[in-house]
């Protein structure tokens, strides 16, 4: 397919802001839509990268099951153009604006609740391209993965918050809409839901998507119709309506779940961990079939920490919670490791600072 008509190639201004930084020795800010800023304390600084401007599919090939498009693309806008050719994102991008652009998601790194069964957005990634602290445009990867050799720079961009340098268009994979696919639910309390996930996982069953909420478990069976049928027999449970619109409201986070003002926070455990004893913990939302908490509590307390750092997890802020540093979620190894691919990409440490001190 050719270029979108709506498609804006801003490369060489974005560049050229890095020069002038560059010569300044003016630290940078990196950001789209700002649908993250509320988990990004401190980040903004008064000279920044508007990121939206560069924006449009670069190429899209339905044959070949790729799409390549500027950072500055709304996920939703990626969504709408593949859905045409009866194909999709290859797992669930977490939106948490209408605006939320494939740079930002990339960037971020959050995956939704398809992550256990199709994969991290890091691990659909074929190429990328970028602007370094050098002022340099690097490109990353191909458009196939047979392509793809040496150190994989483009999927290392996943998650970094534009510390490494503003991304200017990403690559990935994609896939065929599923032919049928249904939503059980099941009357659990937390740790039975929990164990039913891990034993549902490890069935030979066309799961796409597990998560505990009130009192809920909530199973999605994804595949052919045959084998989505069948599923459901084996498995029993009631019937969701209108699941299409239950998934949406939880990958946009629209659902009354997240509607709350209370501190919210994102833990991640391992996927058989029991309910977490937090001290302020008051309600939560389970994912990634035990993988992922979503735990409203108005204060993560020291213990807290402890307690999930032992479980061999981490936990991070997220909506009105107490800001976490990226060096409270790494050991001393790791905080060594970021610290030299952050002076590889950014030796004058210009890109958001903020977010890069692991001190």
């Amino acid at each position: 397919m050719s270029v979108s008509p709506m498609s804006n190639d801003n490369t060489i201004p974005i560049r050229e802001q890095v020069e002038q930084a560059l010569a300044d020795n003016t630290p940078l800010s990196i950001h789209g839509s700002r649908s993250h800023d509320f988990m990004l304390a401190d980040y903004a600084l008064p000279n920044s990268i508007d990121m939206t401007t560069h924006h449009g599919i670069i190429d899209y090939q339905p044959s070949e099951l790729n799409i390549k498009a500027r950072a500055g693309t709304r996920v939703a806008d990626i969504q709408q153009l593949l859905a045409e050719q009866h194909q999709r994102l290859p797992t669930d991008f977490m939106r948490c604006a209408p605006t939320s652009t494939l740079g930002g998601s990339v960037s971020i790194g959050h995956t939704g609740s398809a992550r256990p069964f199709q994969g991290a957005i890091r691990d659909h990634i074929l190429g990328a391209g970028l602007i370094n602290g050098a002022a340099e445009v690097l490109k990353c990867g191909g458009q196939v993965m047979k392509n793809v050799a040496g150190y994989d720079v483009s999927r290392l961009l996943t998650g970094t918050r534009g510390t490494l340098g503003p991304i200017l268009d990403v690559t990935l994979k994609v896939l065929p809409i599923a032919e049928s696919q249904h939503t059980l639910m099941f009357e659990s309390d937390e740790n039975q839901a929990i164990q039913a996930m891990n034993q549902l996982a490890g069935q030979s069953l066309p799961l796409s998507a597990c998560i505990y909420l009130d009192q809920q478990l909530y199973i999605r069976l994804e595949g052919t119709e045959s084998v989505v049928n069948w599923a459901r027999q084996q498995l029993g449970g009631e019937i969701l309506h209108q699941a299409s619109q239950f998934w949406d409201s939880i990958q946009q986070q629209t659902h009354a779940f997240f509607q709350s003002s209370h501190p919210l926070w994102r833990v991640i455990v391992p996927a058989t961990s029991n309910r977490l004893e937090l001290e302020n913990h008051h309600h939560s939302l389970i994912d990634w079939c035990g993988g992922l908490r979503w735990v409203y509590a108005s204060e993560i307390t020291q213990s807290d920490f402890i307690h999930i750092s032992n479980l061999g997890g981490f936990i991070e802020n997220y909506r009105a919670a107490r800001a976490t540093h990226p060096a409270e979620l790494m050991s001393s190894l790791q905080k060594q490791m970021h610290r030299r691919i952050k002076t590889a990409f950014d030796p004058q440490h210009i890109f958001n600072p903020a977010l890069s001190s692991f001190e």
